[in-house]
């Protein structure tokens, strides 16, 4: 069957622990692990196939990775060489396809529908490119290949490490219908849990499934994921990726029981979170609240506003009010985080008289004092000024720019 759409999705392998090889070779067929010291509380950012082996993985624990695999290599990691990389990498993309959409630091999508005339069938392509990357890099990577941004990004998952996987037109249904539902990227613990009560364990499973059984359960994605279990995605592939969402997370230094601390540091993250939304001259219309106790057990509520917002004033009363329906007194917290989605594009001017305590609502002097902090953060630095209830989380409580992830 002739191929009316290409997609290419490109996800480079262990692509932290890849560039530390090239940077420093004798690593090479060593087990590598970048995020830190295993005597620290941090967490592992990426781990080499070889350590892998020894069950590590990403966002596991260091002090677990270092019972697991004690003869690692651990590095505290170089996110500037990481993004060169980066960089380096898309110029080839570049090179082969007009529409080069990034999916992250490490991954990309290509449209090579009209690559045909100019540099041969989409299958040779994407192995020249897989090769150019080798060859001029020194960095492995993996692809698929097929006709829908879904099934292009679980084939390349399929073909790791350094592998090539092709889903030939006609075929996404027959491909995706025997893997493990998880396999499906959206798919996560919970939503795996929801599905197997419901005897949902293939992709297959899925299809069998009326589209409003799952939406009755998860919503509207239920009706996404009920078409990418087809191989249907109508997503396009896009040079400029739109921000679908924005949030900051802190881990203690130590496990607290310190709630007033907790709530000090939502307020910090709710600021940090609106100054990024600002940035991007976008409001948010969903504020979710995310605890991890010392048990590394994880829960979140969310909330859906009626009004959009770039104010961290509304946002923080929201997400202290899901951190109290959150909270389990007398439990140690571990990380707490905030995270905005749902964006629009922001520019509607707060109103005169609305409460700046009400969700969703605007209010003049609480922009004034938000544009005014920004100036002074942008000139002088983020922790150059800071609320009363916030100082006491600096300095030294927080990591670098006092968030450890963004999205």
């Amino acid at each position: 069957m002739p191929r009316e759409k290409a997609i290419l999705h490109i996800d480079m392998d262990a692509f932290f622990c890849s560039v530390e090889r090239v940077l420093d070779p004798t690593l090479e067929g060593k087990p590598v692990i970048v995020g830190g010291d295993p005597g620290t509380r941090g967490v592992v950012s990426a781990a080499s196939y070889e350590a892998r082996e020894f069950g590590v993985h990403s966002a596991m624990p260091l002090a677990r990775a270092g019972r697991l695999c004690p003869g690692a290599v651990y590095l505290p990691g170089n996110f500037h060489a990481y993004l060169r990389y980066s960089r380096l990498v898309r110029d080839i993309l570049g090179e082969f396809a007009p529409l080069v959409e990034p999916a992250g630091i490490d991954e990309a999508y290509l449209d090579l529908t009209g690559c045909r005339l100019a540099l041969g069938e989409p299958v040779v392509v994407a192995q020249e490119i897989r090769r150019r990357i080798k060859d001029e890099l020194g960095l492995p990577s993996s692809a698929g290949l097929s006709t829908a941004k879904v099934v292009s990004k679980v084939a390349s998952g399929l073909a790791k490490p350094d592998g090539f996987l092709d889903v030939p037109p006609g075929g996404e249904l027959g491909f995706l219908a025997p893997l493990p539902v998880e396999k499906l990227p959206g798919v996560g613990p919970v939503c795996r849990g929801s599905l197997s009560d419901m005897g949902i364990r293939t992709v297959g499973d899925l299809t069998f499934l009326p589209v409003e059984a799952l939406q009755s359960i998860l919503g509207s994605w239920g009706r996404v994921l009920h078409q990418h279990a087809r191989g249907v995605d109508r997503r396009r592939v896009e040079n400029e990726r739109t921000v679908k969402s924005v949030s900051r997370e802190t881990t203690y230094d130590t496990d607290t029981i310190d709630y007033p601390l907790v709530r000090s540091t939502l307020l910090l993250l709710s600021e940090k979170c609106c100054r990024a939304l600002r940035g991007e001259r976008l409001a948010t219309t969903r504020v979710a609240v995310k605890l991890r106790h010392s048990d590394f057990n994880t829960y979140m509520k969310f909330r859906t506003l009626p009004v959009a917002t770039d104010q961290e004033q509304v946002v923080y009363r929201v997400a202290r009010e899901l951190f109290e329906k959150l909270l389990d007194q007398g439990v140690l917290i571990r990380l707490v985080g905030v995270s905005l989605s749902s964006l629009v594009t922001a520019g509607c001017q707060g109103e005169l008289f609305t409460d700046a305590g009400e969700a969703g609502s605007g209010s003049l002097r609480a922009d004034r004092l938000n544009e005014g902090l920004d100036r002074i953060r942008n000139r002088y630095g983020f922790s150059a000024i800071s609320r009363g209830s916030t100082a006491v989380l600096a300095p030294g409580r927080e990591g670098p720019d006092g968030e450890r992830g963004c999205g």
